[in-house]
């Protein structure tokens, strides 16, 4: 159930804006890279076994290299911190192939892109394709100041008069995204990506809006309150076994307990590596890689935090 890591050098690391720095990766084999979409990840391992999630943000038909940008957080769990002090040019390190689990919807006719931050990687790829494909979409770069925005100028470039650049340092140049809602007339696809606080005020100014959909990537886990937390059982659909999961363990810590392997790296339900086929019952889904729709369909979970509303999830393993 694992990924086979994929051996890379890093072609260039530049500083793209204040504490973020942009690598590119290449195969050291000379190899293509498989290939991914506007809104992929890739998992970087890092020597001091730590494991951290970066969108890709480099032209997706160049299949003989990777671009991921990664921002310094000082307050942060030590991925970004090791990889500024340690990752170089000729670095070489190990990542997971790509996977994608904030998806352009690419039948729509009308998009609205929002991008906070860190969170441009995603986003400016989804600009890219959505040019490229002649669809009416506009384009809210929202950075902490001029020189805290990546890849500004570049983006300037490409998308004119299309983008549009706020900064918190200046008080005249907010984003009133309720108005900006309000003038949106016609049926319109929201994609967005950065912290917290932006998230949930999009999400709050969406809600009186039938004509929008809210597409979104987190940067952190949503906190869950575990107080009332249950005991339920699964059933390991290969074998018929059948596990209780007590109100303090999660399934992955289970499936570990009976010597199963399962995939993951974040293990707070942000990476979607866990993933598994729920052929059964009533999954209370608690991650943050599942749009509503999915979650919904009652059709896989991640192990890593989800727990269950029947009595019994049935998974395919």
């Amino acid at each position: 159930m694992a990924s086979q890591s994929i051996p890379v050098r890093v072609v260039t690391a530049e500083t793209v804006a204040k504490n973020i720095r942009a690598y590119t990766l290449a195969r050291e084999d000379g190899e293509t890279l498989p290939a991914f979409g506007a809104g992929a990840h890739i998992d970087v391992l890092t020597d001091n076994g730590l494991t951290r999630q970066y969108s890709l943000c480099g032209d997706p038909t160049n299949t003989q290299e990777y671009k991921i940008a990664v921002q310094l957080e000082e307050q942060g769990r030590g991925g970004s911190s090791w990889i500024h002090a340690n990752i170089h040019t000729a670095s070489e390190i190990q990542i997971n192939p790509p996977r994608n689990h904030f998806e352009l919807d690419e039948s729509a006719d009308h998009y609205l892109l929002i991008a906070g931050g860190i969170g441009i990687t995603p986003i400016m790829l989804m600009a890219q394709r959505l040019q490229a494909l002649g669809k009416n979409f506009s384009f809210y770069y929202l950075a902490r100041s001029h020189e805290h925005a990546a890849f500004a100028e570049q983006l300037r470039n490409t998308f004119g008069e299309r983008l549009h650049c706020y900064f918190s340092d200046a008080v005249d140049e907010r984003l009133n995204i309720a108005e900006l809602f309000a003038q949106q007339s016609e049926v319109t696809e929201i994609y967005t990506c950065g912290s917290e606080h932006l998230l949930q005020a999009i999400l709050d100014a969406a809600e009186p809006h039938p004509n929008l959909t809210v597409h979104f990537e987190r940067f952190a886990a949503v906190e869950q309150d575990n107080s009332d937390n249950t005991s339920f059982e699964i059933e390991l659909a290969r074998s018929g076994k059948v596990l209780t999961v007590s109100p303090d363990q999660t399934i992955l810590e289970v499936l570990r307990g009976e010597g199963f392997t399962v995939e993951t790296m974040c293990e707070e339900g942000l990476c979607g590596s866990c993933e598994v086929d729920l052929l059964s019952g009533e999954a209370d889904h608690r991650d943050s890689v599942l749009n509503e729709a999915e979650k919904a369909e009652q059709s896989v979970l991640m192990v890593c935090c989800s727990r269950a509303v029947s009595p019994r999830l049935k998974l395919d393993i």
